[in-house]
């Protein structure tokens, strides 16, 4: 009987540890909100100054995107994460902004999808590049500078310069100065406003490198929702690749100002083999973390011009909305900016507020860590509290 109680007080005190240890990410788990319905929004970037094809591209995803309907009758929306110039010739910081006449039938074409109710424009920045880089790493770089005497496809440029919020020119990359982040800012929010009617709710960081000021200045602008993979890169390292990991975040956690933050993570890239079997899984994984599922997609997949195969992702698109409404006939449909303001707003028509459910979903979120998962497991800790895990009803 001795040992018996000696044991069990020793797996008190190992189940107290592990809890301590990991309370800040128990916590954030519990207050990250809980969905009521499945939720799914293709979210797709760099559409706006570019190619002509577009035009033609938006129209065939809004008829896509309007032969479904979740079950309150409400269509798949598109997000389109804008891009709203391209430099003139040689010329880095010299823009051909998106309302110039070369542009007219994609303007027109994003406006009709609007208009429709499938397309909901987010700003992705003024350029998918920081200008003077740009300018500097086309005196270096041969390839930079065959680029900028005929731009068109930003996604053609090396990946280090397409992030706007650093100077990439040389790598490691370094920060911005930060009046003229502010200015930066400030100018692209203007322009998206002169666009499109109304200012910006919703920002996706290009190539999702960004820092505090910048995040800063997007909040002195009235940003509402910031589209991230839960996690802020600051720059690139001496390969190009993102580093400087500074920060992390969970739907619906407090940006700067009143902001909020959303996490995609998941992807419908048919490009790149990412297909809508991967998509639907993507979405049965979210939907049992009670989460929204936010799929990364990019214009690349809709355009010939950027090597994408038109009708084949158009095909996967109609696909995966079938085979979504299929799986789950209470999916439901809504933009980011939608999505943000039910999150903040804690709306009970979206987000769980029985309690005992919540506990349900946190049991699998916790699960899922992997430091604490796999302590919790070899104590046998994790399987007491799976015990709790209930499906609805």
């Amino acid at each position: 009987m001795q040992l018996l109680t000696l044991l069990g007080a020793a797996w008190c005190l190992a189940v107290a540890a592990i809890l301590l240890l990991h309370r800040r990410a128990l916590i954030a788990l519990w207050r990250e909100p809980v969905m009521r319905h499945p939720v799914l929004i293709v979210e797709s970037d760099d559409w706006g100054a570019g190619p002509l094809e577009q035009a033609a591209a938006l129209d065939a995803i809004a008829d896509c995107l309007a032969r479904h309907h979740d079950s309150q009758g409400r269509s798949p929306v598109m997000t389109v994460a804008l891009i709203l110039a391209l430099p003139e010739a040689n010329a880095a910081s010299r823009l051909r902004d998106l309302d110039s006449p070369e542009f007219a039938t994609i303007l027109a074409a994003l406006h009709a999808g609007i208009a429709r109710g499938m397309l909901a424009p987010q700003l992705h920045g003024m350029t998918h590049f920081w200008p003077p880089a740009l300018a500097r790493a086309a005196l270096a770089q041969p390839q930079v500078a065959a680029w900028l005497a005929a731009p068109d496809l930003t996604e053609q440029l090396p990946s280090p310069l397409q992030s706007r919020w650093i100077d990439a020119s040389q790598l490691p990359s370094w920060p911005l100065d930060e009046a003229l982040v502010h200015a930066a800012v400030a100018e692209e929010v203007a322009a998206y406003t002169h666009l499109l009617g109304e200012p910006p709710q919703v920002v996706v960081p290009p190539t999702f490198v960004w820092t505090a000021t910048v995040e800063s200045a997007w909040a002195a602008a009235g940003m509402r929702v910031l589209v991230t993979p839960g996690r802020r890169f600051t720059g690139r390292d001496g390969t190009g690749r993102p580093a400087g990991i500074d920060k992390t975040m969970r739907n619906g956690e407090s940006a700067v100002g009143e902001a909020i933050y959303l996490v995609r993570d998941d992807y419908f890239e048919p490009l790149l083999g990412h297909t809508p079997e991967h998509a639907l899984a993507a979405l049965a994984r979210k939907t049992t973390l009670g989460r929204p599922c936010l799929l990364e997609t990019h214009r690349n997949n809709f355009l010939a011009a950027a090597g994408g195969d038109p009708d084949q992702s158009l095909a996967a698109l109609d696909r995966l909305y079938r085979r979504a409404l299929t799986t789950y006939p209470n999916l439901r449909f809504l933009s980011c900016a939608e999505l943000g303001r039910a999150l903040k707003d804690n709306d009970p028509a979206w987000v769980e507020q029985d309690r005992r459910r919540r506990f349900t979903i946190w049991l699998r979120r916790v699960a899922g860590l992997p430091r604490f998962g796999k302590a919790a497991r070899l104590i046998g800790l994790l399987p007491l509290l799976n015990l709790f895990d209930r499906p609805r009803p």
